[in-house]
């Protein structure tokens, strides 16, 4: 009688192990957690528990994609560049060599410095008084579809605008 308890509570214990590594497995492809990801976007669990913050990253995602798939690529900073983010003081900026013609609440012109350099900077001569956005450095992005602009400000730094070519 001994033996046959010692060899169930053996077999059981040895099952347990299994079942416990098979949860805990992953073959390095992330498919269990992949799977439990979408098993809870699909059935709304998880909510609170980080859920909210899986669907933000999938619309910044979504968003990315969109911003990809509209911009087309080119050499140089001259074109038509508009911004990624809606409800933005520049909806879109124009550069045609030196010169810059910025759309949107914040409409104006300005230049740039030597665009052909590793930072060219930008300034702006508004009309309207907007401190935010008076000079910033411009950066291309290799595939030259995106153009980013960290304007100067408080010590903490500035704004930082992103634009895709549109044009």
């Amino acid at each position: 009688m001994r033996i046959r308890g010692t060899a169930r509570l053996t077999a059981a214990a040895a099952a347990a192990v299994l079942l416990l590594s098979a949860c805990g497995s992953d073959d390095g492809d992330g498919d269990a957690q992949n799977d439990q990801q979408q098993e809870q976007q699909e059935t709304g669990a998880g909510e609170g528990d980080g859920a909210d913050g899986d669907a933000d990253e999938t619309e910044r995602a979504r968003e990315h994609a969109e911003d990809e798939a509209r911009s087309i690529e080119g050499d140089g900073l001259d074109g038509v560049w508009e911004s990624i983010v809606d409800d933005n003081d520049i909806e879109t900026l124009t550069i045609t060599g030196g010169t810059v013609e910025t759309t949107g609440p914040l409409s104006c012109p300005g230049t740039v410095s030597e665009p052909d350099s590793a930072e060219p900077v930008i300034e702006l001569d508004c009309e309207v008084e907007n401190t935010k956005r008076v000079r910033g450095t411009l950066e291309l992005s290799p595939e030259g579809n995106r153009l980013y602009i960290g304007w100067d400000g408080e010590a903490s730094g500035g704004y930082i605008d992103s634009l895709i070519r549109i044009g």
